[in-house]
């Protein structure tokens, strides 16, 4: 008798339950105007992901989607205006819903002026790299506009464990660009949070891992390796390496004119001034000292990275920020720790890397070499690019030789060799923002020195 009771009451809930509402999701309507969010939404196999996700999203309020393989995609000419939704289903079951989905990505500078969107955070404004609008629009069988509901998504960048080249061609307002399972899990968490019951959200701050040019130089090296954050204050950068704490003071740019010539000329070594009169148009340039000092905090150590260039006036870059790099050709450039040289060595400019190649259609996150995404190759464009270095470093480092290859998207990718092993890919511009270390007997103390050389803020 107790089987059958509970039996009874099991089918008794369940004829009480609420019946889910059937959606018909007839479009999703798009507003982007580059790669690979456009590939993206290209393939069956995100839309399908894209369509369970607004599945599950629409679940809380007791609905579902009636068909969660895919959907038709719509690319609008927006223009700042929104096209007007003109239902053609033909669907007469008046216990079904219709949906349609919008994308659209909108310029954060006209997005935050418009008055519509105030958040508390000040500083969100600098944070944002694009907005995306998504919209959901709910219709009866008969054609009838139920309810309209859109949530702002700012976009920002998040920390990554990336290294590598960003992929710079990507999300229309910005180079951030992302890989596919990072866009679908965009749409994920914004679906679920546009269509909760008690939303009451009007916009929300998602910070998004940023995708990279896969490669056969770094990722394959870097892949699940672990990384090492520093975090930047004051011009100070700190990291921990094993149990001790790191911090690296940088100091400030330093130009001092070398007097080589004239009435005040000074007294330089034998080979910097061989090399400055050996050099073209000797009496026409000028020839300047960069220096930047450096301090290892823990070690309570004091150091001056000096290079030397040649300016040309009959010879200036467009861009001035270039126009102290004609680095003085040989090893007359230095790492001095107090009085002691600790490093000479040359800098040399431009130098093609045949064996090392960036794949143009294919992304990355820049730290998993398993995962990878191929974008459809555009018609006449390269399936690989010869890696060019911006600089590399030659040069003997507390007696051993060393090299430094600085290369990537914005000069922000460096490779650290001692005695011909590679011993740290580390990325960052001015200063190291991560790195990986390859040689565990690497002490501390030497890799902060090859910092202050790698990272010197003359390497433009």
């Amino acid at each position: 008798m107790r089987k059958i009771t509970i039996c009874l009451l099991v089918l008794l809930l369940t004829e009480n339950l609420p019946a889910q509402k059937k959606v018909i999701l007839e479009k999703f309507r798009c507003y982007n105007m580059n790669n690979p969010i456009l590939g993206y939404l290209g393939s069956s196999d995100i839309r399908k992901t894209i369509a369970i996700h607004l599945h599950h999203a629409l679940q809380q309020q007791k609905m579902y989607l009636a068909d969660t393989t895919g959907f038709e995609v719509e690319l609008l000419d927006f223009n700042f205006v929104e096209p007007v939704i003109k239902p053609e289903y033909t669907d007469t079951d008046t216990g079904n819903l219709h949906v349609y989905v919008d994308l659209i990505e909108v310029d954060p500078y006209y997005f935050f002026r418009s008055g519509e969107y105030l958040s508390e955070d000040s500083s969100l404004i600098k944070r944002v790299k694009t907005v995306f609008l998504l919209t959901t629009r709910f219709f009866t069988a008969d054609k009838k506009p139920l309810n309209r509901e859109t949530l702002a998504i700012a976009v920002g960048e998040a920390t990554s464990p990336g290294i590598g080249n960003p992929y710079n061609n990507g999300i229309r307002f910005t180079d951030l660009t992302v890989t596919p399972k990072t866009f679908t899990d965009l749409f994920k968490t914004a679906s679920a949070m546009l269509l909760r019951p008690d939303n009451d959200l009007s916009m929300i701050e998602l910070r998004l891992q940023p995708a990279y040019y896969a490669d056969n130089y770094l990722l394959p090296k870097t892949s699940h390796k672990p990384r090492i954050f520093v975090t930047d204050n004051n011009n100070i950068s700190t990291y921990r390496l094993g149990n001790q704490a790191e911090m690296i003071r940088s100091g400030e740019a330093i130009y001092a004119e070398v007097r080589i010539k004239g009435k005040k000329a000074e007294k330089y070594p034998d080979d910097l001034t061989a090399a400055i009169k050996a050099t073209e148009r000797f009496s026409a340039s000028d020839y300047v000292f960069l220096r930047q000092e450096g301090r290892d905090v823990a070690r309570d150590r004091n150091y001056l990275i000096q290079l030397v260039t040649q300016v040309d006036p009959a010879n200036i870059p467009e861009d001035r920020r270039y126009l102290f790099t004609n680095f003085l050709p040989g090893d007359l450039h230095c790492l001095f720790l107090e009085k002691d040289t600790l490093a000479r060595f040359s800098i040399l400019k431009q130098v093609r890397e045949k064996n090392n190649k960036l794949y143009p259609n294919l992304l990355s996150n820049g730290y998993d070499s398993s995962n990878l995404y191929s974008l459809p190759a555009p018609v006449n464009r390269p399936h690989e690019w010869t890696v060019i270095y911006n600089y590399i470093l030659n040069g003997s480092f507390a007696g051993m030789p060393f090299q430094v290859k600085c290369s990537g998207t914005g000069n922000t990718i460096r490779e650290i060799f001692l005695a011909g092993k590679l011993v740290c890919i580390a990325q960052g511009k001015y200063r190291p923002e991560k790195f990986v270390v390859f040689d565990a007997s690497l002490s501390a103390e030497k890799l902060n020195q090859l910092f202050l050389i790698s990272f010197n803020r003359f390497l433009e």
